[in-house]
Order: C-alpha cells, then structure tokens, then sequence
C-alpha cells in the first residue's frame, strides 16, 4: 500500500521536469537570432573564373546552366546557387564556394 503514492509522486515530479524541459528548449528556440542571406541573380559571365571552369569540366557536361543566384551569407561569405537541367529533364541545385568547390560542404 505504501508504494502507490510514492509511485504516484515519482510520476507526478517526472512529468513536471518533462514539462520544464520541454519549455526550456522553446525558450532557446526562439531567443537564436536568425541569420540572413542575400541573394542575387547573376549572369554566367559574372561569375569567378573558378566556378565558370567548374561549370564547364566532365562533371557537369551532360548538363545545361538555368538560373544562377549568387549568395551572400550573414558572415559575409559568397556562394553561386546554380540551377541545371539534364537531358532527360531532370533538375538540380549544385552550391558552389567562389573557388569552384561544393560549398555544401562549407
């Protein structure tokens, strides 16, 4: 008999710090400033030498260039968010750093 309220005490203390926690963890959620990208339309021809030779090597040859966005990022960084279409009609979003590489990876 004794062991059901202290069972039911267990429970009711649990159940508050699962609750605590669960504010807490909103509570940071909403406090992290959110950071803010710039994006920009660019041409092919205003990209860096990097990326356009990137563009042209064995690893895109099968694809046509779309749309092109040049991404600044709220620390200041610059990525090229290049849209291309295959034959088969297939699109993709390839993310490149201003030297050419995958800035997905950044």
């Amino acid at each position: 008999m004794k062991k059901t309220p202290f069972l039911a005490a267990s429970i009711a203390l649990s159940g508050f710090a699962f609750l605590d926690a669960d504010a807490q963890s909103s509570y940071q959620q909403t406090t992290v400033p959110q950071q803010e990208e710039k994006k920009e339309k660019v041409t092919q021809d205003q990209l860096p030498e990097p990326v356009k030779s990137a563009l042209k090597s064995d690893t895109y040859k099968n694809w046509s260039v779309g749309d092109i966005n040049k991404v600044v990022r709220a620390e200041g960084t610059s990525v090229y968010e290049v849209t291309m279409t295959n034959a088969q009609g297939h699109t993709g979003v390839v993310l490149m750093n201003e030297k050419g590489g995958d800035a997905s990876k950044d």
